[in-house]
C-alpha cells in the first residue's frame, strides 16, 4: 500500500514536471542572486531560504528571507522577510505575508490572514484581503478588504469592516472608518472627520 502511494506521488510529480514550463525543486537556498540554488528560472515547491535575498520564477510554500524575497510569477504560501517581499506575478497569501519594510504585489493578490509591514503594503492590481492589513501605509487602490485595515494611511477600493488610521480612503465603505479624516466616495458623507459609516 505504501509503495503504491509513493509510486502514485512520484508519477504525479513527473507529470507536473513534463507539463510545466519551469523545472521545480522542493528547496531553494540563496545568498544573493546569482549565488543561489537553483537558478532564477526554477520554481520552488516547498521552502526557499534566503540569506540576503532570493529571486526565482515561482514559489509555492514557505519563503523566508533575511533581507528579501523576489518572485517573478506565482507566489502561493507564507512569506517572511526582514526587508521586503516582492511578487511581480499573482500572489496568494495563506496565513501571513510579513516584511520589516514592505510588501509589494504587482498582479492579482489574495490574502487570507495577515499582511503586515513596518512601512508599506502595496497591492497594485485587483485584489482581496480577508483578514488584517497592517502597516504605516496600506496602499491598495484596487483591493477589497474583508476585515480590518490599520495604518497611518489606508486606501482600498472597498472595505467590508473597519479602517483605522489618520487618513482612511475607500471608494465603497460597508462598515466604519475611524481617523482624523475619512473618505467614502459612495457614502452619504464623502468626507468626514473622526468617524464615517457606510452601508
Amino acid at each position: 500500500m505504501r509503495k503504491n502511494i509513493l509510486a502514485t506521488l512520484f508519477l504525479s510529480v513527473l507529470l507536473l514536471t513534463s507539463t510545466s514550463q519551469a523545472a521545480f525543486t522542493p528547496l531553494g537556498v540563496s545568498i544573493a542572486p546569482p549565488v543561489q540554488f537553483p537558478p532564477r528560472d526554477f520554481s520552488i515547491t516547498g521552502v526557499r531560504l534566503n540569506v540576503l535575498w532570493g529571486h526565482h520564477r515561482d514559489v509555492y510554500g514557505f519563503d523566508l528571507g533575511v533581507l528579501g524575497n523576489i518572485t517573478d510569477q506565482d507566489f502561493v504560501g507564507v512569506g517572511l522577510a526582514g526587508g521586503f517581499n516582492a511578487t511581480y506575478g499573482s500572489t496568494t497569501i495563506i496565513g501571513l505575508q510579513l516584511a520589516g519594510l514592505g510588501n509589494y504585489n504587482q498582479q492579482k493578490t489574495t490574502v487570507v490572514g495577515l499582511q503586515a509591514a513596518l512601512f508599506m503594503n502595496y497591492n497594485v492590481a485587483e485584489s482581496s484581503v480577508s483578514g488584517v492589513q497592517l502597516a504605516l501605509a496600506n496602499i491598495s487602490p484596487a483591493t477589497s478588504v474583508y476585515g480590518v485595515q490599520l495604518g497611518v494611511y489606508n486606501k482600498a477600493r472597498a472595505v467590508y469592516g473597519l479602517q483605522v488610521g489618520l487618513v482612511n480612503m475607500a471608494d465603497n465603505l460597508h462598515g466604519v472608518q475611524i481617523g482624523l479624516v475619512n473618505f467614502n466616495n459612495t457614502g452619504p458623507f464623502k468626507v468626514s472627520p473622526l468617524l464615517n459609516v457606510g452601508f
